[in-house]
C-alpha cells in the first residue's frame, strides 16, 4: 500500500504530461490562425486575378478592332476627267475577325471627316446639325453619310454583313460650301468610333489627277 501512494505522489510531482498538453494547445492556436491567415490571403489572390482578368479582358475589347475596311475606298467626281474636287467618298466596313456585332446606330457609332479647310466631328446624323470648333461653326446637312446595308439589315453589324458608307462632301461646309471637297494631292480622312473596340481612321490622298472613278485604295 505504501508503494502505491508513493507511486501516486511521485506522478503528481511529474509535470511533463501539463507542459506537453500546454504545448499541444499552443500548437493547435498557431494551426488554427495560420489556417484562418491563410484563407484570406487566397481569397485576396482570387479576387485580385478576377479582377486583373476583367481588366484584361476590358483591355483587350477596348484595344481591339471591332470594324474593318471592306475593300478599297472609291472618290468620285461628277464633273469628269480632269475635275477640281473629289465629291463623294465611298468604302463598305464589316466587323473585325473574331469581333462581336456593332451597333451602327446613329445613337451609338460617329463618323467623322476631316480636310485641310475643316473637321466634321460626326457626319453622321440625320437631321442638319453643326457644331463650332475655334469659332469655325462646321455645318452637316441632312443625308451627307448614307449607310446602306449590301448584306444584312438592321442597326447591328454582325459577322459576314457588309455596309457601305457613301459620303456627300457638298453637303459638308464651314465658310463656304466647298470646305467639304477634296482638293487634288490632299490628305482627307474619315474618323469611325463605334459604341465598342478601337477607332478606325481611313486616311487617303485624292489623285493628282480626278476623274470620274477614282481608286483610293
Amino acid at each position: 500500500m505504501e508503494e502505491w501512494i508513493k507511486t501516486l505522489r511521485r506522478f503528481a510531482r511529474n509535470k511533463k504530461a501539463i507542459s506537453g498538453l500546454e504545448t499541444a494547445i499552443v500548437l493547435i492556436a498557431f494551426v488554427i490562425v495560420a489556417s484562418a491567415f491563410a484563407y484570406a490571403v487566397l481569397n485576396m489572390g482570387f479576387l485580385a486575378t478576377q479582377k486583373t482578368q476583367e481588366v484584361v479582358v476590358g483591355g483587350l475589347q477596348a484595344a481591339a478592332s471591332a470594324i474593318v475596311l471592306d475593300g478599297p475606298v472609291y472618290g468620285y467626281s461628277g464633273n469628269g476627267v480632269n475635275a477640281t474636287y473629289v465629291t463623294t467618298v465611298i468604302f463598305w466596313l464589316k466587323t473585325a475577325a473574331g469581333a462581336d456585332s456593332v451597333d451602327m446606330n446613329f445613337a451609338k457609332t460617329t463618323i467623322g471627316f476631316q480636310n485641310p479647310r475643316g473637321v466634321w466631328p460626326n457626319i453622321y446624323v440625320t437631321n442638319n446639325t453643326e457644331v463650332t470648333i475655334g469659332g469655325v461653326t462646321y455645318k452637316v446637312l441632312a443625308d451627307a453619310c448614307v449607310p446602306v446595308w449590301e448584306v444584312g439589315t438592321g442597326y447591328l453589324l454582325d459577322r459576314n454583313e457588309k455596309l457601305r458608307i457613301t459620303i456627300d462632301l457638298t453637303y459638308l461646309s464651314a465658310t463656304t460650301l466647298s470646305d467639304g471637297l477634296v482638293q487634288k494631292n490632299e490628305q482627307f480622312k474619315m474618323i469611325i468610333k463605334p459604341p465598342t473596340g478601337s477607332v478606325l481612321d481611313i486616311v487617303r490622298y485624292a489623285p493628282p489627277e480626278i476623274r470620274t472613278v477614282n481608286d483610293l485604295g
